[in-house]
């Protein structure tokens, strides 16, 4: 079978799983869909399987747990989080509750759909290489050993933390399948092997060819039990299976009968001796032999997992790794800037706004691209505020003349240095005349989910503010794809950015905006583009949303929004606004307008707008509640069913699994979800999902056939207070119908500096028949060409296309370059798809040897290694390190305390570096870490043993209304406690005694419904004087009591249209909030608005001249309960009288 025949057979399959697949799912797998239950017998499966998306994100919880804990931020020794918290719920106890953990899901996600990836890609997933079949574990190793300095490279030198996640996901999938195929589990082993993936070790005694590894089970099919040999070497299972592609890949059985098979329904070999299989990878016996091993097996992947993660924070440092999973708090500050001579006074006002927007934001992450023609760059990346303010300052415009600029080249390398969810602005007053790169473009920053905002002067104006006369485009452009206003505001519509075009615009009034974009908790509530006439929106403002901004850009006739009392704001009326409480004007010019609602009402808003022209409305919030989104097909082929991600945009007309990932949904009170929604531009609904399965962090949802246009994903529901939410995911989903996929591994897209290499991509069409042109690109210019460059492709047929790259000599190891490859059909605009990957340098010689690091003396604290004394004396130590290979890069010391002192370190060096570290003697453990060129990590650890008398395991037994029980233990210590102070929410200091290794305190005299902050400190007898130890902390809150009737009710104001009431709490620490509702006196109560506060103050609005109303105030505690509610008659003031 011709490889091109192999290809189109495989995108096949898939086209048609994708169209006909059915059910939907509740967990990641669901074993009794129609499609799965012949092979995974869900009436004989007691439990859940653990899946590697489970156990890749199960493991970076446990690590970032780890690394929170050891890492506590700024300023919080006293940092607590409980060893059960969820990936969000811990970045919300680091960073705040008002933070959005987004960016971190994402980077957890993307290293979770790689290693998914390794299970769908026909390059990985039938590789025993890479799944550990066939008693390929030694090549397991090797592939995983070479990957690990790219991964860490990637990180180190060029910080390409996108590739990096990719790669690391593939390592993890490796990593992961060591446990369920192998034997490791039934040799008896309750620990994981430790030198798994790590250069420098193998994986012990191995299985020979010619050994018996399995006896046969008792039926080829179902449970076994016992069928590997005692003291057998490490062996995997084999794996066979009808499959045209996979049959180049698989190693068959051998016939000696004393080999293992994997085993299951799926496995023909398990018919062959030795019957039966070993798999782990469910808790289904149809599916997995060794099922009633899965559990164990999937402990020992979560374990491995963790210590992969820790050598990789060991190699790249604290920093680099948080990085790699995003965590910060705020975003980056992203610019990109045409620097042609006809950009001289915008410029100029960028320049001087630029420091306000620094001091007025926070971010993590500074970027500037210019770029000019042909130039482009050079791109600074940079988190010190005053290097990017003087690289702005030392702009100057020069060159151009001909008009378009390279707008499309700046973005892309722009693109590059911006992380995922960070908002690019760029500022321009020209067309672009690269914009045949802007297909790819667009699709790697939707990949990003990077919001672009194009902020245009004077277009296609000349420096007097007229129109240039016409004139004939120059030979060279005949070949150049021009771009103008119609390009730069479908690219602000397809990644959820604004275009906001003006005459020689003020920086000033876009400040805010940019200001605002660092921020990584803004979630999008509406996003209307291109829209004409009258439109009414409803605005669903709900509990979680801190304030809201109403963004609105063109020329409107009217813009009236509506609160849930019927107060009425005039967005038109700039002067109203601003001297209304609670309301911010961002931006208010003729052409834009930005609005913000600071402590806005929850409930349904009403937004009205109007407009004789085409119009665009955003609505977005500061909120922890959000989403993202994925399309998957359910591939039930071998070797491993699963959801298969899918590359590029998605087809039109065609079925998915759209996989939803509910972001802060737990801290939100996200009560259920309802609706998935596709919408167009203009807001018109297009496909509505019902949704009825439970709350999770991740959902699949069966989708209808998707639209033949472009369409926003929102989703609606309800939090614990009723209110409806509703989040858009402001990305443009286009449904297209050809498709881009990679057909390379990773080996094939690495190369070493002076060498070649070449991957394969297949390119399908399920449109008209048609030629299509095929481009490609990469930031660093490795990318030679595309062969062929037009293709011609009949309806439902596929082909390969192969890029060539080339790495220059003087190129870096590590080095990063972003591939975008692109089809393009002549004949329909619809039909053109991208595919994104990385190509990656190796290094020229490849050094597996960790560098060398030498203790050159020792400490000794004997006398002073107790609790107490600790800090009365210090202690150094001299280390020694050496890498007579790639070189030293790094040396530092983990933890991070004390003080390190490194001589003779420049990167590279192979000449002996000297590190000095100094600490107390309270720091009994540290580790000096060197790496080399390849990431290779060498170590000294001085460790003198646990220090005497240190409290640890202190914690909360029990909580009650008005008194905690608390335990702690401590260590052993040559100098008697002589007692305790327990310092209660820094301010109540509680002393007790207790001469045991294990003590009991009761906290008393507390209130109910209050947090409390312990903090414990040994005091010990040294020598008849008391000497203080370090402090233990732990954290606990009473449990409720009834909020009470609120009481001394009161009407304090009136006018014609509002009442404001007063009371005071019965019980102020247990009334966490307050439910205000009200209705006309003659009105049917059920028709009454109710609304919460924590003030003891509230304004009735939005009511009728000279009406009665009543208005019941409940008082409710932190759990929910309520209380008795406190009634108000109240008249609102009639005009004429007094």
């Amino acid at each position: 079978m011709t490889t091109k025949m192999m290809m189109t057979s495989t995108v096949f399959l898939l086209a048609l799983l994708a169209r006909g697949a059915r059910a939907f799912l509740a967990t990641p797998l669901n074993m009794s869909d129609p499609d799965m239950a012949n092979i995974f017998c869900p009436d004989e499966v007691e439990g859940e399987s653990r899946d590697h998306e489970w156990i890749t994100r199960e493991g970076i919880r446990q690590n970032i747990l780890a690394f929170f804990r050891a890492n506590p931020p700024g300023g919080k020794p006293d940092f607590v989080v409980p060893d059960d918290s969820t990936l969000t719920q811990l970045f919300h106890a680091y960073y705040g509750p008002s933070s959005s953990p987004t960016r971190f899901i994402k980077a957890v996600n993307s290293i979770a759909a790689a290693n998914v990836q390794a299970d769908s890609s026909p390059q990985l997933r039938y590789d025993p290489a890479i799944q550990g079949d066939g008693e390929q574990l030694g090549p397991v190793q090797a592939r995983l050993v070479a990957r690990h300095p790219q991964i860490l490279t990637a990180i180190m030198r060029d910080e390409s933390y996108t590739a990096a996640r990719n790669l690391l996901g593939t390592s993890l999938h490796s990593i992961q399948k060591f446990y369920s195929h192998s034997t490791w589990v039934e040799q008896g082993h309750q620990d994981i092997l430790e030198g798994l993936a790590i250069p420098g070790y193998d994986l012990g005694e191995l299985a020979s060819p010619t050994e018996d590894v399995c006896t046969p089970c008792a039926t080829s099919q179902g449970s076994c039990v016992g069928n590997v040999v005692d003291g057998a070497g490490l062996s995997s299972g084999y794996y066979m299976y009808p499959d045209e592609i996979g049959s180049s890949y698989l190693v068959p059985k051998p016939t000696t009968g004393g080999k293992c098979s994997h085993g299951g329904v799926l496995d023909s070999s398990a018919s062959e001796a030795a019957e039966g299989g070993i798999n782990k990878d469910t808790i289904s016996p149809c599916f997995s032999p060794h099922h009633h091993l899965h559990l164990q097996a999937a402990d020992l992947a979560v374990q491995a997992t963790v210590t992969y993660l820790s050598q990789v924070l060991d190699a790249v440092g604290n920093e680099k790794y948080r990085r790699l999973f995003d965590l910060y708090h705020g975003s980056a500050l992203s610019i990109c800037i045409d620097t042609t001579g006809s950009m001289g006074d915008d410029i100029e006002a960028v320049k001087t706004q630029v420091a306000d927007i620094v001091a007025n934001s926070n971010p993590e992450l500074y970027v500037l691209v210019p770029y000019n023609d042909p130039v482009v760059g050079p791109l600074l990346t940079t988190d010190d505020a005053q290097e990017f303010l003087e690289a702005v300052e030392d702009l100057v415009p020069y060159g151009g003349g001909d008009g378009p600029e390279m707008f499309w080249g700046g973005l892309q390398l722009a693109l590059t240095g911006t992380p995922d969810y960070g908002d690019i602005f760029c500022f321009t007053d020209a067309e672009g005349k690269d914009g045949e790169l802007m297909e790819g473009i667009i699709s790697l920053a939707q990949q990003q989910n990077n919001k672009v905002t194009i902020i245009l002067s004077d277009i296609f104006r000349n420096n007097h503010g007229e129109r240039p006369a016409p004139f004939e485009r120059p030979a060279e452009w005949k070949t150049s794809v021009i771009t103008g206003v119609a390009e730069y505001q479908r690219l602000a519509d397809s990644t959820g950015g604004l275009l906001i075009s003006t005459d020689k615009f003020d920086v000033s009034d876009i400040v805010a905006i940019i200001s605002g974009g660092v921020e990584t908790s803004t979630v999008t509530i509406i996003n209307l583009v291109e829209t004409r006439g009258t439109l009414v929106n409803e605005v669903p403002i709900d509990d979680s949303v801190v304030d809201f901004e109403v963004r609105i850009s063109g020329v409107l006739t009217e813009a009236l929004l509506l609160d849930i009392t019927g107060t009425t704001y005039n967005l038109m009326d700039k002067a109203g606004l601003e001297s209304t409480p609670g309301v911010v004007v961002v931006s208010h010019t003729n052409t834009f307008k930005a609005v913000t609602w600071t402590s806005p009402r929850y409930g349904l808003w009403s937004l009205t707008t109007d407009a004789p022209e085409a119009y665009s409305i955003a609505v977005v919030a500061t909120s922890s509640l959000d989403f993202l989104a994925d399309f998957s097909v359910l591939d039930p082929s071998p070797p491993h069913p699963h959801y298969r991600l899918v590359e590029g945009r998605p087809l039109m007309n065609t079925v998915y699994y759209l996989k939803l990932t509910l972001v802060g949904y737990l801290e939100s009170e996200v009560t259920n979800l309802n609706t998935i929604e596709f919408i167009n531009k203009v807001g018109t609904e297009l496909r509505t999902i019902d949704y009825t399965g439970p709350v999770t962090d991740q959902v699949y949802v069966r989708t209808e056939p998707l639209p033949n246009e472009s369409f926003y994903i929102r989703i609606s529901g309800h939090v614990s207070s009723g209110k409806t939410f509703a989040r858009l995911l402001p990305v443009l989903v286009t449904p297209v119908e050809t498709s881009v996929e990679v057909w390379a591994t990773s080996e094939e897209l690495s190369a070493r500096p002076g060498e070649s290499a070449s991957a394969r991509f297949i390119i399908s069409n399920f449109g008209i028949e048609s030629y299509f042109a095929i481009s490609g690109t990469d930031d660093l210019g490795f990318l030679t060409s595309v062969n062929p460059s037009r293709l011609f492709l009949a309806t439902n047929a596929s082909d390969a296309i192969v890029a060539n790259f080339q790495v220059p000599l003087d190129s870096l190891s590590g080095e990063v370059s972003t591939i975008i490859i692109t089809a393009q059909s002549e004949k329909q605009t619809q039909s053109v798809n991208s595919a994104i990957s990385h190509f990656v340098v190796l290094p020229v010689v490849s050094d597996t040897a960790p560098p060398t690091c030498v203790l050159t003396s020792h400490p000794d604290c004997s006398g002073y290694n107790f609790n107490g004394i600790c800090s009365t004396q210090t202690w150094s130590v001299e280390a020694k390190l050496r890498d007579i290979a790639s070189g030293l890069y790094e040396v530092r010391a983990k933890p991070e305390v004390g003080d390190l002192q490194v001589e003779g370190l420049s990167p590279g060096t192979t000449n002996e570096v000297v590190a000095i570290h100094q600490a107390t003697c309270c720091d009994t453990f540290v580790e000096i870490i060197g790496v080399d060129g390849q990431a290779n990590v060498g170590k000294c650890t001085v460790d003198m043993g646990i220090l005497g008398g240190l409290i640890y395991d202190f914690q909360v037994d029990l909580e009650t209304e008005t008194y905690m029980i608390l335990h702690w233990n401590i260590t052993a210590s040559d100098y008697e406690i002589d007692h305790y102070d327990l310092l209660i929410n820094q301010e109540i200091l509680h002393q007790m005694q207790c001469k045991e290794l294990f003590c009991v305190d009761f906290a008393t005299y507390l209130e109910p419904c209050t947090e409390y902050a312990f903090n414990l400190t040994p005091v010990f007898d040294f020598n008849g004087s008391q000497v203080r130890g370090i402090p233990a902390y732990t954290e606990g809150v009473t449990i409720d009591k009834e909020p009470g009737l609120p009481y001394d009710g009161a009407e304090i104001d009136a006018t014609e249209t509002t009442i404001t009431i007063s009371w005071h709490a019965a019980n102020p620490l247990c009334s966490f909030e307050f439910q205000v509702c009200f209705y006309e006196v003659d009105a049917d109560p059920s028709s009454r608005l109710c609304e919460k506060t924590k003030d003891n103050t509230y304004t009735l609005r939005g009511l009728g001249r000279c009406r009665a109303y009543f208005s019941e105030v409940v008082a409710i505690s932190p759990s929910g309960m309520t209380s008795p509610p406190l009634t108000f008659y109240a008249v609102t003031i009639c005009p004429g009288f007094p």
